[in-house]
Formats: C-alpha cells, structure tokens, sequence
C-alpha cells in the first residue's frame, strides 16, 4: 500500500474504498458506509448510514426535529467524529484525515447556514472577500472573484453596503455568494429558506437550482414541505438516526414533519 507523507491528503483506494468509489458511473462527491454516531449522552443520533451522493446532483435532506440531520452535516464538515463507519467527501477520507488537513477538506465546500452568520460591522464585500483572504488569494484576485460571485448573486450594487442594511433574502444571497467564493465541489445549505418569507424563500432555492446547473453539487437540508414537493429533486427522508427512503424526484411522503 502506499504510504501517504504527512502533507498530502488521504486520498489513496484501499480494497473496500476502492469498491465503494468505484461502484456506478458517475464521481461521487459523497459516501457513507456503515456510520454510526452515539453521543456520551447515550443518544444513537445515527445509526448505521449508508448513502452515496454523486458529481453534480441536488438532494434534499428532511425529516423531524433530533432525526440525525445536523449531525449528518457536522460530520460532514468533521466538526465530530463518527463513532463507526466511513466517510468520504471530496476526495478525502474526512473519519481518517488529520487535524491539520479539515481545512483543506472545508475548503472544497462552501456552506450556507439559516441564520446567514455574516460579519455585521462588515460590508458585502469584506464578508466575501474574507474568505480568499484566508487562503492567501492576492488582492487583485480577490476583487475580480467578488464581483464574479455577486453579479452571480445579483447584488453587485450592494458591494458597500452592511449586512444590517439588506433585506432577509438579499442577506441570504451574501452568504450564498461567499460560499461560492473559492469555487466549491459541493455546497451544502442547511435550512437556507428557514429565516425568509415564501418569495424570497423561492428566489433562494431558484438560486440554489441555477447553481446545481452550472456544476456544483448541492445538499439541502430543509423542513418546507412546499419547495421539496414543487421541486423534485432527490430527497432522503431521515428519521430516528436512520434513511427510512431515498427517492429521485421525491416529496415530503413519509410522516407529518
């Protein structure tokens, strides 16, 4: 086998990731196996999940309140560890990799969270500006990627402007714009319509579904039974730490969430 150098990502086949990757035609973004998660508490948050989310999908993630989602996200992210099991996420064996490789690994993503978590003595630009930043992106960069992802978003007439100073749904795009910053594999929004009214509720998700089209692979997490059922996409239905169904071209058709 070979053997990694501390610096490089752990990104090498072995005999079962060999079979997990290789499995169907598409890249996959996304493999779960066998992963299992129980908190000191006692609490089996997720029990035994097995899934596979490929290059360029757009998959809704639903079920109720303690179903396991936000711990499917954190570990996702590596902000916990699975208590068994493996996963992968863009290229990296995330239950494997050391400390000093999740920014790299985080770096491949850009989340989206419902309460934006922007910086509120920060204009629109340093917000997403911040994230090059961060990675040492030179300053001229930085200004072109900026005004790239906010005409993406269109917000470029909001360059100067404070978080405070923007509706819900204009703040939500600022968020959506700096997680797109440094061109993700994957976004992941976790309840990104949960703060916002029905029209701006929709203006996001369409958003969501412009960027899925032009490559990105996009996970949601949502309880708006509305926009699960109007957009048929794939949806995993969660429920006790367990997928109960995983269906393409879905809808909210199991239990009352």
């Amino acid at each position: 086998m070979m053997k990694l150098k501390d610096e490089q990502v752990e990104t090498v086949h072995e005999t079962e990731q060999d079979r997990m990757l290789e499995e169907g035609k598409r890249e996959p973004i996304i493999i779960l196996k066998d992963v299992a998660k129980e908190y000191k508490s006692g609490v089996h948050a997720l029990k035994n999940i097995s899934l596979r989310i490929d290059k360029g999908e757009f998959v809704f993630i639903v079920g109720t309140s303690g179903s396991g989602k936000s711990t499917l996200m954190k570990l996702l992210l590596k902000e916990i560890e699975p208590t068994t099991g493996s996963i992968y996420v863009n290229g990296f064996f995330v239950h494997r990799i050391r400390r000093k490789q999740i920014p790299k690994l985080r770096r491949t993503m850009g989340v989206v969270f419902q309460n934006f978590r922007l910086l509120k003595d920060r204009s629109v630009y340093q917000n997403i500006a911040f994230a090059q930043k961060a990675i040492g992106v030179p300053a001229v960069r930085i200004r072109k990627r900026v005004a790239e992802v906010l005409s993406m978003v269109s917000l470029i007439d909001k360059v100067h402007a404070k978080p405070m100073e923007l509706s819900g749904g204009e703040q939500q795009r600022v968020a959506i714009a700096r997680a797109l910053v440094n061109q993700p594999m994957l976004l992941l929004a976790d309840e990104p319509t949960g703060n916002l009214d029905p029209a701006n509720s929709w203006e996001i998700m369409d958003l969501l579904e412009e960027i899925n089209k032009m490559g990105t692979t996009v996970v949601v997490v949502t309880h708006n039974r509305e926009i699960v059922d109007a957009m048929k996409k794939r949806v995993i239905t969660i429920e006790k730490g367990e997928i109960i169904s995983d269906e393409q071209r879905g809808g909210y058709t199991h239990g009352e969430y």
